[in-house]
């Protein structure tokens, strides 16, 4: 289209973009900080550009995230990494531990965005990992008995917050990785206490992300 009236100037970054909603290590994010040929203040967030890629971090939710997007050059084009956190559905998962996410659902509000209610993401074939099914809401309260049912039917095992609009918006697979940070069940979010082990955790996953980058090793569309 070409009568939008939002229409920010772009930032020009490298090919791959790692998109992370809350950075929770946060030491290691002041040493990236240090690293960083350019920093950009967008927002409230931050784009911190390194030679091979581009981090985009601190937003909650599609709108934000989406809305950033909306300032990097050619986004659509890029290599797209996702590392955020996610509520475990499964109780085979009780603790902080790192999952890619291959199949991504609709729930609540994101059932009306598009006519396919599931897609397909990258498949990182890496047994660092296992792979998982997640499911995507607007709004924490979406969490309900109910609806807990009905994603345990589907074989659902994670619940995020920005996966599904993002995989509509870019048309293409990513790769999606999340540290579960909590338990929901029936009886309401259960926080996992070992936050220590949810930073080692996150840090490590990160850690992956830019070995793989730096390795440029391909990965399997699902």
């Amino acid at each position: 289209m070409t009568d939008i009236l939002y229409s920010p100037k772009k930032i020009n970054v490298p090919d791959t973009l790692v998109l992370i909603p809350h950075f929770y290590d946060r030491a290691g994010f002041k040493k990236l900080q240090t690293r960083a040929r350019k920093t950009v203040h967008l927002l409230g967030s931050d784009v911190l550009v390194f030679q091979a890629y581009a981090l985009v971090t601190g937003f909650l939710g599609y709108p934000f995230l989406l809305t950033l997007l909306e300032f990097i050059a050619e986004v659509k084009q890029k290599e797209i990494f996702f590392l955020g956190t996610a509520g475990s559905l499964n109780p085979r998962w009780d603790h902080p531990c790192a999952l890619n996410i291959t199949r991504i659902h609709a729930s609540s509000v994101f059932t009306h965005f598009s006519t396919c209610q599931a897609f397909g993401l990258k498949d990182l074939e890496n047994d660092q990992f296992e792979r998982v099914s997640a499911v995507s809401v607007d709004i924490l309260q979406r969490e309900t008995r109910s609806w807990l049912k009905s994603q345990e039917s589907r074989g659902i095992d994670a619940v995020e917050m920005e996966i599904f609009p993002l995989r509509l918006f870019l048309e293409k697979p990513f790769v999606a990785l999340v540290v579960l940070s909590d338990r929901v069940t029936g009886n309401g979010i259960q926080p996992f206490s070992d936050v220590e082990r949810l930073t080692k955790v996150f840090a490590g996953t990160f850690g992956f992300i830019e070995n793989l980058i730096q390795g440029d090793k391909p990965v399997g569309d699902r």
